[in-house]
């Protein structure tokens, strides 16, 4: 979910069978295909930022991914307001695409108006089972280029790709390909008009993951993720071999990796680590993820739980190059941390950085953290809303609400938040996800509410 800049509010999600909006089903170009409660859909659409009417739908076809916490359809506004979108989907072609599609599994783009009609789409391919079907992400710059990023996967090693996507000119730089299984980023440009216009790889040593990215405001984008070693040309990761939470910051100009951040620390204990989550702040970009090991001079420390696959969540704050400002740490000594990650905002008119994460599942609250939490939350998986400052890091307070109202849960809803987003200084929206426990059918939500309401 991202806000327009007329206010409105651009949603995707997957579905699997043919939602109802406004009185109707279907889409406005497309509609749902392949078999109920089996098959996934994404779909894209528009809500209202006055009346939260959805204004329009359209669906963009099926998919093989299955990641719970994948973005499976990024977002990205253009400088006269059209929309463009970037996914993975399979099974048969929509319409007229500027190029067909090849195989099975391909990525696809799409270009809307704000009246929901779809200038352009392309097809863009990749040979079977040669890149991450759940890594990938998008950010259009102030030209209206489009840069799409994807995760290769090396089938055999020592055979660097220069291919790429098919549709384009062969990449600048190839994979280095040194292990079977080694993932590498790839980076193509897209012209406004949909055509091919340069693709690139970041070769790496050893495999590097992307979750996120966004643009910066020196002609730079920054990509949040994950290695288990460096870009080939920089040596700041602190432990090679061992998977590190990683933000890397690359010139647009130059297509190319200009620094690099690994954290975490030298300790062969600490072997997972992710940054998920990334935004823009008055004086540097603000993120969060998830990481098993203590490191920096954080004012709330690692909290340690030593059982099965122990880990913190993480807020941090980088400087516009890269550098790390603060990190703070969210975790229980009493049980694990969930997997999904904090889903963040920031509010310039505040300099405040908030956060929001479901507490642990066995019903206690994080740790240490006592003196600066209220609400009335109660039982497992309660609601948790995180004010932090921006300059320091400082958490201001954290505030439980109730989830789960029934201790243990026979059947109800769950809701999982999917994006947090302030739409006017302090006004939250709330893209949330409901599912039926212990089945997965539910329903997604969009929801705000007063900035005075907020917690």
């Amino acid at each position: 979910m991202i806000l327009l800049k007329n206010g409105n509010l651009a949603v995707s999600a997957g579905v699997f069978e043919d939602v109802t909006w406004n009185g109707r089903v279907g889409g406005i170009q497309n509609s749902y295909s392949g078999t109920i409660g089996t098959t996934m859909n994404l779909i894209f659409f528009i809500v209202n930022g006055k009346t939260f009417q959805i204004e329009w739908l359209d669906y963009l076809g099926p998919t093989s991914s299955t990641s719970q916490e994948v973005n499976f359809v990024p977002i990205a506004e253009m400088s006269n307001g059209d929309i463009i979108v970037y996914t993975n989907v399979n099974g048969i072609a929509q319409g007229t695409p500027l190029s067909p599609k090849a195989n099975t599994d391909a990525f696809f783009v799409a270009r809307y108006t704000q009246k929901g009609n779809r200038i352009w789409h392309t097809y863009l391919d990749q040979p079977a089972n040669s890149f991450r079907l759940n890594q990938f992400a998008m950010v259009v710059d102030t030209n209206d280029f489009i840069h799409l990023f994807f995760v290769h996967n090396t089938q055999v090693a020592n055979s660097p790709d220069t291919t790429g996507f098919i549709e384009f000119p062969a990449a600048k730089v190839a994979t280095t390909s040194t292990n079977v299984s080694q993932s590498e980023i790839g980076w193509a440009i897209l012209n406004s008009n949909g055509t091919p216009s340069t693709q690139t790889y970041l070769p790496s040593v050893d495999s590097i993951e992307i979750a996120t990215a966004e643009l910066g405001p020196n002609q730079n984008i920054y990509l949040g993720g994950n290695g288990l070693d460096n870009f080939v040309g920089f040596s700041t990761h602190p432990l090679p071999s061992y998977r590190r939470p990683m933000l890397a910051n690359l010139s647009i100009p130059n297509h190319s990796v200009q620094s690099v951040n690994f954290l975490g620390n030298s300790e062969t204990s600490s072997n997972n680590g992710d940054i998920n989550e990334i935004v823009k702040g008055n004086d540097g970009i603000f993120a969060s993820g998830n990481v098993d090991g203590n490191f920096g001079n954080p004012i709330h420390p690692y909290q340690f739980f030593n059982s099965g696959n122990p880990r913190n969540h993480i807020y941090l704050k980088f400087d516009w190059n890269g550098n790390l400002i603060w990190n703070q740490f969210v975790g229980s000594t009493k049980t694990n941390v969930l997997e999904f990650f904090p889903k963040i905002t920031y509010i310039s008119f505040f300099d405040e950085f908030r956060g929001n994460i479901l507490s642990p599942i066995n019903g206690t609250r994080f740790t240490g953290l006592d003196a600066l939490s209220y609400g009335n939350g109660i039982n497992e998986l309660q609601d948790v809303t995180f004010r932090i400052r921006g300059w320091d890091g400082r958490y201001q307070s954290v505030y439980y609400e109730t989830n789960v109202a029934v201790t243990p849960p026979p059947n109800v809803l769950v809701d999982y938040n999917v994006k947090y987003l302030n739409v006017c200084n302090g006004r939250i929206a709330k893209l949330v996800r409901y599912l039926n426990y212990p089945a997965e059918e539910g329903f997604m939500e969009v929801s705000t509410r007063p900035s005075f309401e907020e917690p």
